[in-house]
């Protein structure tokens, strides 16, 4: 069982301290993780909070207890924090680490084409998640916007036309071309059309994207995908946590150790590029991601504790950006 707590007020002497001392408990072993994260207790007031993690057998409220007791047994009383857990599951939970994250600069970090290719490959690798800015340009941005409405307008015709007793926005579909994602929320493929051919001449064939592409997923030729647009109308809800796609039958998760995305997690099979055509803010929304989470099939249905842990990952960005 993987264990996340929370030490409050953040202490690393603390962390440091259970990691040395608090080996077993009930006859289990505890094995400690180096990396931490800090956040702010949503149940105390904001209270700053570092978060820690354990692998160990016996009960969840044991080991708090235990850690508790050790940190107040600590000589001369020199720490003073409480343990607190944050929460459980069955493989590792990732954490944002204190500096932030490192995907977030890696366009400004590569100096060149080469360090551009090794550390956007690393940190996809690592944290399933990279940034790029002004993959398109305004003037290109209005150009697809443009071919994009007029798509949505032909197929919300169509719908209105052959499917008069759907309730577009209301009642949920699926069909081949396009399908509902919740209400007033909606997927449309744009493969053949040609917003779909400026995607690929476009966004694909940009320098960065088909140099991580090639590098990730092998030479663009031989690769399958598709295009499409996700559109919200007014009053859309708010989509939860899931999962694009499922890990591959008999791929090898990261497993437990630090180092486990690097050594041990199977290749990616498949990417998906976000690229928004409105600036995303908090008041049209934007997508949430939780780096990390790629590296463990269990995952999926953990997505809550992204949030409470503050290890999610706002895709608050410009037209024309990707993800």
């Amino acid at each position: 069982m993987f264990l996340l707590l929370g030490l409050a007020p953040p202490s690393q002497e603390a962390h440091c301290h259970l990691r040395r001392s608090l080996t077993t408990v009930a006859g289990e072993a505890v094995e400690w993780r180096s990396d931490t994260s800090l956040t702010n207790d949503p149940d105390a007031a904001d209270a700053p909070t570092l978060l820690v993690a354990a692998r160990c057998e016996a009960e969840p409220e044991r080991v708090v207890a235990a850690a508790q007791a050790e940190l107040q047994s600590y000589p001369d009383g020199n720490i003073q924090c409480s343990c607190e857990l944050w929460a459980s599951a069955p493989c590792p939970l990732p954490i944002r680490p204190p500096c932030g994250y490192p995907f977030e600069n890696v366009a400004q970090t590569a100096s060149n084409e080469e360090d551009w290719v090794k550390e956007s490959f690393r940190a996809m690798r690592e944290w399933g998640v990279l940034t790029q800015q002004s993959v398109l340009d305004a003037a290109q941005v209005a150009e697809l916007r443009l071919m994009v409405d007029a798509a949505i307008s032909d197929a919300e015709a169509a719908l209105a036309a052959h499917r008069p007793e759907i309730n577009v926005g209301q009642d949920a579909f699926c069909f081949r071309e396009m399908a509902s994602r919740s209400r007033e929320r909606f997927d449309l493929r744009l493969l053949h059309s040609a917003a779909g051919e400026f995607v690929q001449c476009n966004v694909m064939q940009h320098p960065k994207v088909s140099a991580l592409l090639r590098q990730s997923l092998g030479e663009l030729s031989e690769l399958d995908f598709e295009i499409s647009v996700v559109y919200s109308r007014p009053g859309a809800d708010h989509q939860g946590w899931h999962a694009d796609g499922n890990h591959q039958r008999g791929a090898t998760d990261a497993g437990w150790a630090e180092n486990g995305w690097e050594v041990e997690l199977a290749a990616a099979y498949a990417i998906c590029l976000f690229l928004p055509l409105i600036d995303l803010n908090s008041e049209v929304g934007f997508t949430q991601f939780w780096p990390g989470s790629h590296r463990h099939r269990d995952l999926v249905g953990f997505g809550k504790v992204a949030e409470v842990a503050g290890a999610n990952f706002d895709a608050a960005c410009a037209a024309g950006d990707a993800v």
